[in-house]
């Protein structure tokens, strides 16, 4: 249905533009029919037609600087920079420039500067608190399963509230071989520590990194390979508790519309250790494989509208394989860009609800839990981030988001609520 709603939607936009179209014919001069037909091509994704439109108007009319700016975005989208800095050059030559005009115009040379450079760096940093209903993930009901029989739980591995200190950071390098082709070195790290207020055990602390080259497959194609190496470790109530190396490949695509498209696989060796609270940790060493595609683009009939989709399959192994699992899980956001209500002046705020699901099957029953049922997960997932921009890199990002997790195994379910908040920067 909404497939079908979007194609009468774009049918009924293209046969606007066609009709502009005839209008600009008849009269070349007429910059409103330009400037709305421009509109509708950005929004169908035909950038190269918009363009065309919009030029025409600054041979009319050469001191339109919101039309400058529309062009210098246009360019810059399609990955023209030197063109786009030309434009957004000579919007700021111009005296009747309104000053959100150029402020916009500002950021986007500062970020063209930063893509000319051989060496391109960008950094999200974020810190704040996190509530949960269910920090332990434990089940609701006492009643659960031990060596095949009913038993009572001990409330204290019950569901138990608590909040957290988190920070976040990540760190993106791209070196450019400037080789006309767009053959770069990508590099991306991902740290974060959570420390509980209550329940110290569930401490979590990560790094991860993970480095290779892309590959560009033909300067026209929109095609690009990566095969890469990575590593992690993770620390569980301030111990060490997973180790991983391994390596993987991403084949992409972008078409000039601005939607993304990869498919990728992954292998992890995962070495867990043994601590004095998860002494059978090392039970779960062994390999993993990771197959995925996810994709990304904007919706033209909303402006400020994208998609985000990811779909996964996972084979782990383990050296006991009730800890072994098959994993499927799918996730699907929404992100709505818009102008902030408040602060500087064309900072924009994101919107984006999501919800995913993930299905999980154990190999083989836990006889510690019940020698003769296997396990089967189901998790549910829906919520909401809202990432709010101030000032310069500065901003603030909240989240609120539910879980379900079904399980043939009634010691594994449960229910979360999470509210998450805190000051961003990025650059």
């Amino acid at each position: 249905g909404s497939v079908f709603a979007q194609t009468i939607d774009n049918a009924a936009l293209k046969a606007e533009a066609d009709l502009l179209f005839k209008q600009m014919l008849v009269r070349p001069d007429n910059l409103d029919a330009a400037f709305k037909f421009s509109e509708i091509e950005t929004q169908l994704g035909d950038y190269e037609a918009a363009i065309g439109a919009l030029e025409r108007m600054l041979f009319y009319n050469n001191q339109l600087p919101r039309v400058k700016l529309e062009l210098g975005l246009l360019y810059f989208k399609l990955g023209s920079y030197e063109t786009a800095r030309t434009y957004f050059a000579s919007v700021k030559d111009l005296p009747e420039a309104p000053f959100d005009v150029r402020q916009r115009v500002d950021t986007f040379i500062a970020e063209i500067d930063r893509r000319a450079n051989v060496h391109q760096f960008s950094a999200f940093f974020q810190t704040g608190l996190r509530s949960q209903t269910n920090a332990n993930a434990g089940p609701a009901n006492a009643l659960v399963r031990a060596a095949g029989a009913d038993a009572i739980l001990s409330n204290q591995f019950l569901r138990r509230r608590d909040s957290n200190w988190f920070a976040l950071g990540t760190a993106r390098h791209v070196y450019d071989f400037e080789n006309q082709r767009g053959d770069v070195w990508e590099t991306n790290l991902t740290s974060y520590y959570a420390r509980q207020f209550s329940i110290t055990r569930l401490n979590l602390g990560l790094v991860e990194i993970d480095t290779g080259p892309r590959f560009a497959l033909g300067a026209t194609t929109g095609l690009s390979v990566r095969p890469y190496a990575l590593g992690s470790d993770i620390t569980l109530g301030d111990r060490q508790y997973l180790g991983s190396v391994g390596g993987g490949g991403q084949l992409g695509f972008r078409t000039l519309a601005g939607a993304y498209f990869e498919t990728g696989v992954e292998y992890r060796n995962r070495q867990f250790s043994n601590s004095t609270n998860y002494p059978n940790a090392s039970l779960q060493r062994g390999d993993q494989v990771i197959g995925s595609f996810s994709t990304n683009g904007p919706i033209p009939v909303v402006s400020g509208l994208r998609w985000q989709g990811r779909v996964a399959a996972t084979r782990a192994s383990a050296n006991d394989k009730a800890y072994a699992y098959d994993q499927v899980s799918g996730d699907l956001s929404f992100p709505f860009e818009f102008d902030g209500f408040f602060g500087q002046a064309g900072r924009k705020w994101t919107l984006a609800p999501f919800a995913g699901l993930t299905f999980t099957r154990y190999d083989r029953p836990n006889p510690v839990i019940d020698p003769n049922l296997n396990r089967r997960d189901r998790e549910t997932r829906v919520g909401a981030t809202l990432d709010m921009q101030f000032y310069e890199g500065f901003g603030f990002a909240s989240q609120v988001a539910w879980s379900k997790v079904s399980s043939t195994i009634p010691n594994f379910r449960t229910q979360n609520f999470i509210v998450s908040g805190g000051p961003t920067f990025r650059f």
